[in-house]
């Protein structure tokens, strides 16, 4: 079913979050032949992420929808 939903609405990009594996949406998105995304939902800063807050946290999301959107 989503991968109809998929193709008949013209998504580009399956994301998924840092803090899950990213499986099913690598699945999912390479079924459907469009890329894969990650966004942070800032539940869980890592030593990765320790150095950034909110809002560094969601520009980053910020740039990862604009570039799947073509913005």
């Amino acid at each position: 079913r989503l991968r109809e939903v998929i193709a008949r609405t013209g998504v580009t990009t399956v994301f998924s979050e840092v803090l899950a594996s990213d499986a099913l949406a690598r699945t999912l998105a390479e079924e459907a032949g469009v890329r894969t995304g990650v966004l942070d939902p800032i539940e869980g800063l890592s030593d990765k992420t320790a150095d950034q807050d909110y809002f560094s946290l969601m520009r980053g999301n910020l740039a990862a929808l604009r570039k799947a959107n073509g913005c």
